[in-house]
């Protein structure tokens, strides 16, 4: 019985209530003068949704939040329409194909074969499987920007590398091949737009019209550049902080008997190949060609569906549809935000704020690396409430301080991959999950985890010069 009272009752359930009432008071009492009836039911609706999103209770669902939001905004007499303007962005529409595009990869082994036929060729030491990892890391961003899709494939197949390495359970040589592979699945890809989906939505936070406008696959390569430079330094340094002085012992005839052991190509993984050879040719051809990424992804999708790829029962139980509700959701607030006069409300009030950091470019952006990076301490949605919140101020910070909106994106990406807790990274839960106790030592990843703050911190420096350079800054 009291174990049955401490599920049902449990302190996320008692945080989460005790913010939507703050909401629905805040809603009912109207206490801020100078914001109307319509932004004080709209301001209870975000804050409850909000708690909903950051503790979590019934289970973790992300659709409450997205239903009360929605509620809320009925409630406040906003149309429909205008509370889901989300759901008709280019991002959500880049995330649902390739949410199954990397599903494909996965249930039919070609992510795994890709991996294998990359490793069979080489003699594996610590060094050449880091390099391997990057290489798989943006061969497959390229095909897909879902990053939790990668890392969900790669990282099981760098259990069995280590594995077959005879590597213990807990060894720094395991954790150092395990964690540098979600790393890599991830984080190198961030260099072009549509690497990852933080790309496409952080910008869609941005205002309609020419402050969006701004943000081209150009201009996004060339602030993020750093990034990659980032990522291999980032995986260097962890190798010799962790210093793994276990000794490899696996042969090129241990990866190909792994290889062999996969069999050859059913049906559904030559369809899945065929289909990813051509939208890997489309993507490369969008330099050349008037098409954008959406359009290739959603002509993979349906390829897939042609050879048979997924049947009807495959599309109901792999389509995340939470996940996609939140995201539309998500994607809605910068609109919800200006309809309901809660961008007119807040604007003067976060001026006050940014004129006390904006002394220099190097004081702005390590003082908001520093901000963002306290409100990921509550903000576990991986930083996309911070980042629709603090993208409100990007029209007054170019107005009126000359900071292109990519500077305050790029940092907002930065904070958004911190993992200092695993409440805080929704990814490391999952990544544990399928991995089990196969994976890396905690400790190990704490060690990590501190040292991507440092990491971080030391290239948000140098991008301030070389934006300067490059004349973003």
């Amino acid at each position: 019985m009291d174990t049955i009272q401490k599920n049902i009752i449990s302190p996320r359930l008692i945080l989460s209530l005790v913010f939507m009432t703050l909401g629905i008071l805040i809603a009912l009492i109207r206490p801020f003068g100078d914001l109307e009836a319509q932004g004080h039911t709209m301001l209870g609706a975000l804050i409850a949704a909000i708690s909903v999103w950051v503790f979590r209770p019934a289970g973790g669902t992300m659709l409450i939040g997205a239903a009360i939001v929605i509620l809320g905004g009925l409630i406040a007499e906003i149309p429909i329409q205008e509370l889901t303007t989300g759901f008709s962005s280019g991002s959500l529409w880049l995330l649902i194909p390739a949410m199954f595009i990397g599903t494909a990869l996965r249930i039919t082994g070609l992510g795994r074969r890709i991996v294998l036929t990359l490793f069979k060729r080489v003699n594996l030491n610590y060094g050449r499987i880091l390099i391997g990892w990057l290489v798989v890391g943006i061969l497959f961003a390229l095909i897909t920007p879902i990053a939790t899709v990668r890392f969900l494939m790669l990282t099981p197949i760098a259990v069995s590398v280590a594995d077959a390495c005879c590597l213990e359970k807990g060894s720094k040589g395991r954790s150092l091949i395990i964690i540098s592979c979600w790393f890599l699945s991830i984080f190198p890809s961030l260099v072009w737009l549509n690497g990852s989906l933080f790309g496409p939505a952080f910008v869609n936070f941005l205002p309609a019209g020419p402050m969006r406008d701004m943000v081209t696959p150009e201009v996004w390569a060339v602030v993020m550049a750093p990034w990659m430079l980032f990522s291999i330094i980032f995986v260097v340094i962890l190798y010799f902080v962790l210093k793994p002085d276990e000794k490899l012992h696996i042969s090129k005839a241990q990866i190909q008997q792994m290889y062999d052991d996969l069999g050859p190509m059913d049906k559904k993984e030559r369809g899945c190949f065929i289909a990813l050879v051509v939208t890997f040719i489309f993507l490369i051809l969008q330099v050349f060609l008037p098409i954008t990424a959406n359009q290739v992804l959603l002509g993979s999708l349906i390829l897939m569906l042609f050879f048979g790829v997924f049947t009807v029962p495959d599309v109901s139980v792999n389509g995340n549809w939470d996940v996609i509700m939140f995201f539309g959701i998500m994607l809605s607030f910068t609109n919800i935000f200006n309809v309901s006069g809660l961008t007119t409300w807040l604007t003067p009030h976060l001026s006050g704020v940014i004129s006390h950091i904006t002394a220099s470019p190097l004081i702005f952006i390590m003082a908001l690396f520093g901000i963002c990076l306290l409100l990921r301490f509550l903000d576990v949605a991986q930083a996309w409430i911070t980042a629709s919140i603090v993208s409100l101020a990007t029209p007054f910070l170019y107005e009126n301080y000359g900071f292109h909106p990519l500077i305050t994106t790029s940092v907002l990406v930065v904070v958004s991959g911190a993992f200092f807790f695993r409440y805080m990274q929704p990814w490391i839960v999952q990544v544990e999950s399928v991995t089990g106790e196969g994976g890396w030592n905690p400790a190990h990843l704490r060690t990590a985890s501190v040292l991507y703050i440092f990491v971080t911190a030391a290239l948000l420096v140098f991008s301030r010069f070389y934006w300067g350079l490059v004349g973003i800054l």
